[in-house]
């Protein structure tokens, strides 16, 4: 992993997660079945069903899993998450979230569960009837099969469409549809309002830093997505090596000479100040013109309802650093 500092090498750890799951594991167990609900008519007028919100079945990255029936004791063990179950307004069904579930500050009144040290007997302590995890680096969906607890594997998006579909997916696993459409759809609407705005800035090139060893993000991963769909150019994305999460050179990012510098490493201690102190760079467009910009790092990495206002704020900063 990278040698910058811990939460930073987390963060693009959790980004990584993109695709995992894929691998043979036990199936998400089922839940118990319940019969739907029908209104008997007291008239002679047609009898009328109201419809089931469950069972239903969703879509996860191991494949459809159907859910029975409402899940009451919900473990968010992702910050992507509990963010999103928040903002659905069914945080009544959390009983736990993991550590780095920061927001909203309601948040910190949960129970608290170490994702990156899992312990299932610590999570069915809880006595939980659904976990939700966005990876499975430790064995988690096959510990959580195996003591069977059902549980959701919703890794990291590869794009905005892919949160969007998070969201309907939440919403649908806890009993709020409307509730996940709605975000879905506000959340769209936002990005494609805020996209159509950054026509303004469109066709800048920009060097994204996920920390001080040059490892960045390509327009492959769920942040690169974000600055694609503001029209900046990656240039990273003619670096052809390394996947979405890349080492550039010192070299690399000096031949391509970026217009934009975004650091999203910029809450463990880069700054306009330390990147134009170092060797060389500055030579660097960005550098001299001062178009260094710091980015918070729990939102560009993770992929939930603030994901549009991260959007906002890099269309806002741009348009600053340059007037």
């Amino acid at each position: 992993m990278f040698p910058i500092r811990n939460l930073v090498a987390i963060s693009v750890l959790a980004l990584f997660a993109v695709g995992c799951g894929t691998d043979s594991v036990d199936s998400p167990t089922a839940f118990p079945s319940t019969s739907s609900t029908t209104v008997v008519p007291t008239t002679l007028a047609p009898a009328t069903t109201v419809p089931a919100l469950f069972p239903v079945e969703v879509m996860t990255d191991q494949g459809p899993v159907s859910i029975e029936s409402r899940p009451e004791r919900v473990v968010s063990l992702s910050a992507t998450h509990t963010e999103i179950i928040y903002e659905l307004a069914v945080e009544e069904q959390l009983v736990a979230v993991d550590l780095f579930s920061n927001y909203p500050p309601a948040a910190a009144d949960k129970a608290r569960i170490d994702s990156f040290s899992f312990n299932v007997e610590e999570v069915a302590a809880l006595d939980p009837d659904l976990v939700i995890i966005a990876f499975d680096f430790q064995g988690e969906t096959a510990a959580l099969a195996t003591v069977g607890i059902p549980f959701l594997l919703l890794g990291p998006p590869v794009d905005l469409d892919g949160m969007y579909q998070q969201f309907r997916v939440i919403g649908d696993a806890l009993g709020v549809p409307e509730a996940g459409e709605a975000l879905a759809t506000r959340a769209e609407g936002r990005a494609r309002a805020i996209s159509a705005d950054a026509q303004a800035i469109a066709g800048q090139s920009f060097f994204h830093e996920v920390d001080d060893t040059y490892y960045t993000a390509t327009s492959a991963s769920f942040i690169g997505d974000v600055y694609s769909s503001l029209g900046l150019v990656n240039i990273a994305d003619s670096a052809l090596v390394g996947g979405p999460f890349p080492q550039l050179s010192a070299e690399f990012i000096f031949d391509q000479n970026p217009d934009l510098i975004f650091l999203g490493d910029a809450a463990f201690g880069a700054s306009a100040e330390t990147v134009s102190a170092r060797p060389g760079w500055d030579v660097l467009s960005a550098v001299s013109e001062g178009h260094i910009i710091e980015i918070d790092a729990d939102i560009s990495g993770r992929w939930g309802p603030r994901t549009v206002d991260l959007m906002q704020d890099i269309l806002n900063a741009v348009l600053d650093v340059q007037r």
